[in-house]
């Protein structure tokens, strides 16, 4: 399973938040299974991300394409800089996590 395949299917089917400050918010408090983040993400979105994702052992998937591309994934019409996946749902999130490794 690719990658937006495995996001399409964990916002059809699981529990995801979108945006920023959302996902920064959970980062603190909750631990996500992922996160995602758009490839031109405000640089200080990404810092502040990788910072917590790390201290808190949360993979980080950064997607190839911009927020533009991602909202239309996710099916929204809007951008979407980072979001964070909660519940997988059928997606196999795997595909996010090891791609993040790569």
């Amino acid at each position: 399973m690719d990658a937006e395949t495995a996001i399409r299917l964990a916002v059809k089917s699981g529990k995801t938040v979108f945006g920023a400050n959302r996902t920064l918010h959970l980062l603190r408090t909750g631990s996500p299974r992922v996160v995602i983040l758009a490839a031109n993400a405000p640089s200080e979105v990404i810092t502040e991300v990788d910072m917590l994702a790390k201290a808190n052992r949360v993979p980080i998937h950064e997607f190839q394409s911009n927020s533009w591309d991602l909202g239309q994934i996710c099916g929204r019409p809007h951008m979407v800089a980072a979001m964070a996946v909660l519940e997988p749902g059928d997606a196999d999130i795997s595909a996010l996590t090891e791609a993040s490794k790569k």
